[in-house]
């Protein structure tokens, strides 16, 4: 596993900056590299022709100024839509082509990849190795069935994994929720090529650290945009918080 991965106190930088910039764009990610986030995270979707595009989806109208379901349009019709600011406005800025950022960035930093097509998944292996990123990214977005699957079928990938459904129904319940996570997450902790889990801040508590660090799984928390609140995550032992705002908490933390 690489070092960079299992560093304490890493800062993501959710879809670059979207605080100031409109997400998964070039230029949220070249500002978030350039404030000093620890690794950049992206959303991948795929168009009807499988070209892998810097979008969070399904929908376009979410974050673009198309309308539809992104697998149905074909990537030079994605070209012709512009992304939309956090306030809904139109902006000049494109929805990039995930090769042409790692083209671009791949060596600048660190990278997390948050799947939400499976279609994806052959396609960045594909571009990682070209590009010589395997051992600065992972996959994220993925539940446990599928990063067994994943991890069968491209080994050398690092993965991260995300709840299911009924792994969320469990983690709440008050009486079941440590064997669920000893059980559920027992079979992943073997899997060499799987980094840890990818979970929201409100599940974690010290006893879910304890337990998930006592099978050698690294902690990835998202989505938090108050120093306060990363300080008392890392203070719990998570390994590295996901955010909106790196600006703000990269200034903020110690």
């Amino acid at each position: 596993m690489p070092s960079w991965v299992t560093k304490s106190r890493q800062l993501v930088a959710h879809r670059g900056n979207p605080w100031d910039h409109p997400e998964n764009t070039r230029i949220s990610i070249l500002s978030a590299i350039e404030l000093g986030a620890d690794v950049i995270e992206f959303d991948v979707s795929v168009t009807s022709d499988n070209i892998p595009i810097a979008l969070h989806g399904p929908r376009l109208q979410k974050s673009t100024t198309g309308h539809g379901r992104a697998k149905d349009f074909s990537g030079h019709e994605i070209s012709n839509y512009r992304a939309l600011d956090r306030n809904g406005e139109s902006t000049i800025e494109p929805i990039p082509m995930v090769k042409d950022l790692l083209r671009e960035f791949g060596t600048q930093t660190f990278w997390n990849l948050d799947i939400k097509d499976p279609r994806a998944v052959p396609l960045v292996s594909s571009m990682l190795d070209e590009f010589s990123l395997k051992g600065r990214s992972v996959l994220s977005g993925l539940n446990v069935k599928q990063v067994l699957k994943v991890s069968s079928e491209c080994p050398d990938i690092n993965l991260l994994v995300n709840l299911s459904r009924l792994d969320k129904v469990f983690l709440l319940s008050r009486f079941f929720w440590k064997r669920w996570v000893a059980f559920r997450f027992s079979e992943i902790a073997t899997c060499p090529s799987v980094v840890g889990i990818n979970i929201h801040w409100r599940y974690v508590n010290q006893e879910l650290v304890t337990i998930l660090h006592s099978l050698e799984t690294e902690i990835w928390t998202f989505t938090v945009d108050k120093a306060i609140e990363m300080e008392k995550l890392f203070s719990l032992g998570v390994n590295s918080v996901t955010t909106n705002r790196p600006a703000l908490c990269s200034s903020n933390l110690p």
